[in-house]
């Protein structure tokens, strides 16, 4: 069931309890699609680890973001970025519903 497997979030090693959603797919095959993310907002370097546990087996992705104190400058590159990025969620989430409708 549901409860084999899960996700666990650590921020800088302490685990997360807020702002976390998990979203899963069933696919034709039995298999299941799961995908997990956090909204957080961060003044200093911060570590995120993810791990999903199952009895299948475990896997771990961690990220360090690194807060830079940025001049009038680099403020502009940073928010090109941003708009990247975001633009990139985005086109994952149109992605995501596109392949909900063909399952």
């Amino acid at each position: 069931g549901p409860d084999d497997s899960y996700f666990v979030w650590k921020k800088n090693g302490q685990k997360m309890k807020a702002c976390i959603t998990e979203q899963s797919h069933m696919l034709l095959d039995g298999r299941v699609h799961v995908l997990s993310w956090v909204k957080d907002s961060v003044s200093e370097n911060t570590e995120y680890r993810c791990s999903f546990i199952s009895k299948v087996g475990n896997t771990m992705s961690e990220v360090l973001i690194t807060v830079e104190d940025k001049d009038s400058d680099g403020q502009d590159a940073w928010t090109k970025e941003f708009d990247t990025w975001r633009s990139a969620i985005s086109e994952h989430d149109k992605m995501m519903q596109n392949w909900r409708k063909t399952w």
